[in-house]
């Protein structure tokens, strides 16, 4: 087959350190493209994304991430370039949600999905229960024909009233990961420092445990007031320590050593690439009950899922009963880049024959 993969202009395919879409875009390119198939993926500038089988397009001078005034306008050429050439493809995969496809034109909204005659799968990547996206798609019935995915049952909840949708899980791959049963004694925090990722909460425990926090973390430029105003008094070097934004070698020595992962989100995460990293390296993860995190962490197995701090502190003080073992046969099988690959590569092969 020939498929195009879009992916969002905000970052760089592959992130050059944090970036969760980036790296299933570049993951999936990858194996596609090892199946035989040419892959061509519309991205930002500064991408770095190569190999065989896979052409590079970019789309843009430079990531928007850290031009968010640009965004919207980078976002519309991009697509409006993928539209002249759909003929070239089989199938195309935009990593968008149907509402950004929308802008608008000459005085009056159109949402260029209509203008595409090949068939075209989404991937959602961010939370569905905006209020005011949901009744968009609801009263769009033109967006019907399109396929839909979604990473995480949860994410799909919202918005399962789209005729034509699948779920296909993240993924990584596991064996990049190594597994270490040896702990120390810290926390980790790893993403980004943002409200919704919750790290004022995961502060809180380890006030209240006196075991030391590491945050690995991006700071977007959107966040800078938010880190300067609520978090950067808490950081003391000592118990509470800000470790900066971290590469993936870098990411991997954080991961494998912690004691636990905390993952407490203020929001319906529809999915958290960094639970899979931290049960691959075999540290358990300790999570809010939101988004996806029932569907990824089994309870008392691979981490334990909590409704407070509270609560969150009194399952950090069990995390060493995890099995390290259990957390990677946790997702081995089920979150590995094989099984998505052969999830996307079966569905996009059912959408070319229709």
């Amino acid at each position: 087959m020939k498929i195009a993969i879009v992916a969002p202009v905000m970052g760089p395919v592959p992130p050059k350190k944090y970036g969760g879409i980036e790296i299933i875009v570049d993951e999936l390119a990858h194996g596609l493209a090892k199946h035989g198939h040419h892959v061509t993926v519309f991205c930002s500038g500064e991408s770095m994304i190569a190999g065989d089988g896979i052409t590079r397009v970019e789309t843009s001078p430079y990531p928007t991430r850290e031009h968010p005034d640009e965004n919207r306008d980078w976002e519309r050429k991009q697509l409006e370039e993928v539209l002249t050439r759909q003929h070239e493809f089989d199938v195309i995969h935009l990593n968008y949600e149907p509402k950004v496809c929308r802008f608008e034109i000459g005085g009056a909204f159109k949402n260029l999905l209509d203008s595409f005659e090949v068939p075209v799968a989404l991937t959602f990547h961010n939370t569905t229960d905006v209020a005011e996206n949901v009744a968009y798609y609801q009263s769009t019935p033109s967006l019907y024909r399109h396929t839909m995915i979604f990473v995480s049952n949860n994410q799909r909840k919202p918005v399962e009233f789209f005729p034509n949708t699948h779920v296909i899980y993240n993924a990584l791959p596991i064996a990049d990961f190594p597994l270490e049963t040896e702990k120390e004694e810290y926390m980790l925090f790893l993403g980004r420092i943002t409200p919704t990722k919750g790290l004022l909460e995961a502060i809180a425990v380890a006030h209240a445990t006196n075991i030391p926090l590491y945050i690995v973390a991006k700071i977007d430029p959107v966040d800078k007031e938010y880190y300067e105003s609520e978090v950067k008094s808490h950081i003391d070097g000592s118990l509470i320590r800000y470790m900066g934004e971290a590469d993936f070698q870098e990411k991997i020595a954080y991961l494998k050593k912690a004691r636990c992962l905390l993952f407490p989100i203020q929001w319906e995460e529809p999915f958290g690439l960094v639970m899979v990293e931290a049960l691959a390296c075999g540290t358990p993860v300790i999570a809010f009950r939101r988004g996806s995190v029932p569907e990824i962490i089994q309870d008392g197995v691979n981490g334990y899922i909590a409704d407070s701090v509270e609560e969150m502190v009194i399952a950090v003080q069990k995390a060493g009963l995890i099995s390290s073992l259990r957390c990677r046969e946790s997702v081995e099988t089920r979150f590995d880049t094989k099984r998505m690959v052969d999830e996307y590569e079966k569905l996009f092969e059912s959408l070319k024959n229709e």
